[in-house]
């Protein structure tokens, strides 16, 4: 059982409300997404709920296993320079859990490009669970990245769910220290979608256009 359980990340709205008290163990992570845990069985994938958890050892137990099984998952790593010298990394591949490898950001940067995430933190964008975009905050680059990233997500993530390839967010975050926020307002008047940059990064990358 524990090497089928997978740390999930999954969008807020995935779980059916008419049953979603059957899910109380999930761990909202930010705006939009939610950390549940997922039974993989090779030909069928399902969330797991607290009738499960319980009987499967635990949610500490299951996490940890879901945890382990998560770094050990496959995924393809790339780079994308802009015009202006801006490097956007990209993470995807063929598995159901690559978006889900948000949830361990600071050991992907690790492996991938060899270095930690930086003081300031990473831009992320999670459109859909076969792939994520990141940029280190380092310098002013940021501020291309912001737009990029924010496009990469809006696009991504309507052509995910246009196609039914498990779509996540199409918002940007921010990550620091372990913890998401969404850098993405959504406007209820006319359904757009607005960047704020929190005051503390506005040095670094300048206000979005």
């Amino acid at each position: 059982m524990s090497e089928q359980v997978y740390l999930r990340l999954i969008a807020d709205d995935m779980l059916p409300p008419e049953i979603v008290d059957a899910y109380e163990y999930v761990r909202p992570v930010a705006q939009g997404l939610v950390e549940a845990l997922s039974l993989d069985l090779g030909d069928a994938v399902s969330m797991l709920r607290d009738s499960d958890v319980a009987q499967y050892g635990g949610l500490e137990k299951l996490r940890a296993a879901g945890r382990a099984n998560l770094l050990k998952d496959p995924f393809e790593y790339d780079t994308v320079e802009l015009d202006d010298g801006t490097v956007l990394h990209l993470v995807d591949g063929d598995s159901h859990y690559v978006g889900s490898q948000v949830l361990l950001l600071d050991e992907v940067m690790r492996t991938t490009h060899g270095h930690p995430p930086p003081p300031e933190g990473v831009l992320v964008a999670v459109p859909g669970r076969h792939h994520f975009a990141f940029h280190p905050i380092m310098d002013h680059h940021a501020g291309t990245a912001v737009k990029a990233l924010a496009s990469f997500g809006i696009e991504s993530y309507e052509n995910d769910a246009d196609e039914g390839n498990g779509p996540i967010s199409p918002y940007l975050y921010w990550w620091r220290d372990g913890t998401l926020t969404s850098l993405t307002a959504f406007d209820n008047g006319d359904g757009t979608l607005t960047i704020e940059v929190p005051g503390e990064l506005e040095p670094i990358m300048g206000p979005p256009a």
